[in-house]
């Protein structure tokens, strides 16, 4: 089967349009997390970030502190792998 350079043209750009409007419809949901870290704690300061990231540091977990979409507090989010460790972490007296 023949199909003319051109229509090959137009049917890459569909297939490309196509495949953009899938993916900007399959995350255009609000997103939760940055990549792959997950959210284990949030908090109002950032005097109680400090707390929260230093203990969470002294048990080996590697952490990040970022703005919640809201503005006014902050999430703790680690790796999915140090998660469990973490959340436990945390609710040690």
């Amino acid at each position: 089967m023949d199909v003319p350079g051109p229509y090959l043209t137009l049917i890459a750009l569909l297939v490309v349009g196509l495949l953009g409007l899938v993916l900007r419809w399959s995350f255009a949901g609000e997103r939760r997390d940055y990549g792959m870290l997950r959210e284990v704690a949030k908090v109002p300061s950032q005097r109680a970030a400090a707390v929260v990231t230093s203990r969470l540091r002294a048990e080996g977990i590697r952490v990040t502190t970022v703005r919640s979409p809201d503005g006014e507090s902050l999430r703790i989010m680690v790796f999915p792998a140090d998660e469990r460790r973490a959340i436990d972490a945390l609710l040690e007296e």
